[in-house]
């Protein structure tokens, strides 16, 4: 029986990659895709389990590299391609890592298995607003043609997994299809509860409009509280233009790395829609409290006793939000070194 595994894109190393690299750890694939591939011959590797593996990319898409997100208008006819593209590559079962395109992989009848890491291809359906805007905004009337092709895709797949309860019900409302729920490995055992808790709140992830950093970066540039960003990705450049001198960023971190800050702030901080939260998981192992925004797979989550949630997606309210925390979990932040 021959196998593939398609993911949508590699790029930097985060949560979507951390499931991926646990499903090659069980299974080795015959063959590997992957939209466009611009990672480090070293993360691949982790990517994969540790293996070194060919990864076969879309012919277009590698054309732009780093601006291949510029392409999503051309995604429906790059996923076609790419199908005709593999099609000689005899295969039996697929299993793919989607969060935008994968899921639209069929070169013939084979099994195709998808796990579903989010909302996919929210880039067109809630967060549209958050990319359609500037010049882009042109392009607003291929949103619908774009919802309509996702639905399509979305037929594919034999099978849905989806990472949280709020991604299985998102996806029974959107694509009209049921799917099991299997949360996304997290590897706890990695990270330590400190002894001492320093006075700053931290935030971690890949730093891109749909997470909006946005939203935390101008809560603490109004409060004055110190942060520690840390974390990579297309929006660096403006989150640090409008940043208080109180909020450092310290980029892309390996995971011992993140611990070390983690398990010394008093509060991990988050302004997104999450559609699982493996950051906010490892907060906790961390026996750092999480105040996050209730919308999304966060309340699945946090409860009463290692956390609280924002009612609105805005820097008042997580500020708000803030204040009731540290006088709500004042055992968390005394210990101050």
């Amino acid at each position: 029986m021959k196998t593939a595994f398609i993911t949508d894109w590699l790029d930097k190393y985060g949560g979507a990659e951390r499931v991926v690299t646990a499903i090659n750890e069980i299974y080795k694939f015959d063959y590997y895709y992957a939209y466009v591939n611009k990672m480090s011959p070293e993360l691949q590797k982790r990517t994969f389990g540790g293996r070194d593996v060919m990864v076969e990319s879309s012919n277009i898409m590698s054309l732009f590299k780093y601006k291949f997100r510029a392409l999503m208008p051309l995604f429906p006819q790059i996923i076609k391609a790419f199908n005709q593209q593999t099609k000689n590559n005899t295969i039996d079962l697929v299993i793919s890592s989607s969060w935008a395109m994968s899921k639209g992989y069929r070169s013939g009848n084979e099994i195709h298995v998808c796990y579903l890491q989010a909302r996919n291809f929210k880039y067109v359906w809630e967060e549209a607003d958050l990319y359609f805007k500037g010049p882009l905004k042109l392009f607003s009337f291929v949103k619908g043609f774009l919802q309509r092709f996702d639905v399509a895709s979305a037929q594919n797949p034999n099978y849905l997994i989806s990472n949280s309860i709020f991604v299985q019900n998102w996806v029974k409302e959107k694509y009209k299809r049921e799917s099991v729920v299997i949360y996304p490995p997290v590897e706890v055992e990695d990270f330590c509860i400190s002894d001492i808790t320093e006075d700053y709140y931290i935030t971690v992830g890949r730093l891109e409009p749909y997470k909006r950093f946005d939203i935390v970066i101008e809560a603490f540039s109004l409060s004055k509280k110190k942060l520690i960003v840390v974390g990579d990705g297309t929006q660096l450049a403006y989150l640090k233009s409008i940043a208080g001198e109180n909020i450092e960023f310290v980029g892309y971190l390996d995971k011992r790395e993140i611990c070390q800050y983690l398990s010394k702030a008093k509060g991990f901080v988050y302004g997104g829609v999450e559609d699982f939260g493996i950051a906010i998981v490892e907060a906790h192992a961390c026996g750092v409290p999480v105040i996050a925004f209730k919308g999304g797979a966060s309340s699945e989550i946090i409860s009463a006793n290692n956390g609280l949630c924002y009612n609105e997606q805005n820097p008042k309210s997580l500020n708000e939000k803030i204040d009731v925390f540290e006088n709500q979990f004042h055992i968390y932040i005394i210990k101050t070194k």
